[in-house]
């Protein structure tokens, strides 16, 4: 499922770790961002205003020729951004024709509104104007986005939606994209806060005041903010999207940082608008460094005199203990024994020894892979050890007994048991019989983390896109990079955890 890393301080940045092939590039990230580095919230946001606001205008019919490389799908057609059941031959007779329903023509769609803003160079600004089927693009009209029930207007496939919004803090109309391109939407909204830093706290056209706040910090109200910064960390950075911002470079001669920086949106007004954001560290590697001293240079192989940590492995077939979900049926047992609790079994989960005694030469868990679930006996002994367990939920499927955690007797309730102490390792008894087939273990995340004040000894998690994770980040299975202080080591998780 999740993991909810509810200690974990944002106090160093490691972007860019996405499992993509390297774009070619004359030119460093690093260099590129550098008047943002060690910057936070306002002042980060202004200084990528410094760095992106200056670029080439292709002008409002240049935006057509732009799509035939920054919107080609791969089998050739065009990009349509509102439609999936279009089409369109880029610049053929469907090119910003005359419509009179979904799939009669496309033609440049303006994110955010021309009504809200007017004209000037964001008019043909193409990382903010992409080409859609321009029978939806006449109904979003200019609506602000946001989530609805389609009550209004759906395009084919339900694939976009128009209705009376139904995030908390809006309630008129809005238009909401299809999942797969909200992340792509947002982070555009971000790109012209800060690339339009100067002008966006003058705009009230149209409903531009129901989006954004008349400020030039944050930029948008509470309820768009917070629903945009929730659709960027819900669809990632993607290939097709570091593919299109690699292509609008190359003709605007500007990048969108929030694609190369995922998680700097974070750094800009999420959870992380205390913590100084870092441009150092490369963006889109291959693979993740295994230097324990710092990342790798992908140019600059690791130095043969500072190998891994042998006490701190990357090995993932050994990962590091972390709270999660556990569907016993889903565990390899194997026999063991164990010198108080006698025969057994045990098995391995995320990074943890799960470990069942039998209470007699007839109880075993191999009908967990047929009944999927874990039988337990009366007076049987389970345990979970490898870290110290400060929370456990028990999911029932079956017949429920009792638990004897800790001297102390718990009932289900619900077929759910929740206990919470702690424990290392952790023991629980049976009395009475009771069938589980999952178990959520949450583990002590204090050990170890200093304070603010006691330096950079903080253990930050990454994502395989980048993006740093904060107490409510998803983890899904995958490998990680995890940074404890100045080491850095990789753990692989085989299943969704939290």
């Amino acid at each position: 499922m999740k993991k909810v890393f509810s200690s974990f301080i944002l106090s160093l940045l490691l972007l860019g770790l996405g499992a993509f092939p390297v774009q070619a590039q004359s030119f460093k990230l690093e260099n590129y961002y550098a008047n943002a580095n060690g910057l936070k919230a306002a002042s980060l946001k202004t200084a990528m205003y410094g760095i992106i606001t200056n670029h080439t205008n292709v002008g409002y019919d240049g935006l057509l020729e732009a799509y035939k490389t920054t919107d080609r799908r791969a089998d050739g057609y065009l990009r349509d951004w509102y439609s999936n059941a279009t089409n369109y031959e880029i610049g053929g007779s469907a090119e910003n024709r005359s419509y009179k329903k979904e799939g009669d023509s496309y033609n440049r769609e303006h994110t955010v509104p021309q009504s809200w803003f007017g004209s000037g160079l964001m008019k043909s600004d193409l990382v903010q104007v992409v080409p859609t089927d321009g029978y939806v693009n006449n109904r979003r009209g200019n609506y602000p986005f946001g989530e609805n029930r389609g009550e209004t207007y759906q395009s084919a496939n339900g694939y976009s939606k128009l209705g009376a919004c139904t995030v908390s803090g809006y309630t008129g109309q809005c238009f909401e994209p299809n999942d797969e391109i909200k992340g792509d939407i947002a982070r555009i909204y971000f790109y012209v806060l800060a690339c339009y830093e100067n002008l966006h706290p003058n705009w009230n056209g149209g409903t531009a005041s129901q989006f954004f706040d008349g400020k030039k910090y944050p930029g948008l109200k509470d309820w768009a903010l917070k629903m945009l910064l929730r659709w960027a960390r819900q669809d990632p950075v993607d290939d097709v999207e570091r593919a299109r911002n690699e292509a609008v470079y190359k003709i605007q001669k500007n990048r969108n940082p929030f694609v190369d920086y995922p998680s700097l949106c974070e750094f800009v007004w999420g959870d992380s608008i205390n913590y100084a954001f870092d441009v150092s560290l490369p963006h889109g590697q291959s693979e993740i460094p295994d230097n324990p001293d710092g990342p790798d240079n992908p140019d600059d192989p690791d130095d043969p005199d500072d190998p891994d940590d042998p006490d701190d492995p990357d090995d993932p077939d050994d990962p590091e203990a972390v709270s999660g979900s556990i569907v016993l049926s889903e565990l390899t047992w194997t026999s063991t024994s164990d010198g108080t609790y006698g025969e057994g079994y045990t098995a391995t989960a995320n990074g943890l020894t799960i470990s069942y005694y039998k209470a007699s030469s007839t109880v075993t868990p191999v009908a967990v892979s047929q009944y999927g679930e874990l039988r337990f006996y009366d007076k049987s002994v389970f345990v979970i050890s490898g870290a110290k367990v400060t929370k456990v939920v028990f999911h029932a499927g079956g017949k429920i007994g009792d638990l004897v955690i800790g001297g102390r007797t718990y009932s289900f309730n619900n077929s759910e048991l929740t206990w919470t102490g702690s424990m290392s390792p952790f023991v629980a008894t049976a009395s009475g019989q009771s069938r589980i087939q999952s178990i959520d273990v949450t583990l002590d995340e204090t050990v170890g983390v200093a304070s603010p004040a006691d330096g950079p000894s903080f253990r930050l998690f990454f994502d395989e896109q980048g993006r740093c994770l904060g107490h409510s980040r998803p983890l899904r299975r995958g490998v990680y990079l995890v940074r404890d202080g100045e080491k850095t080591k990789k753990v692989t998780f085989n299943r969704s955890v939290r």
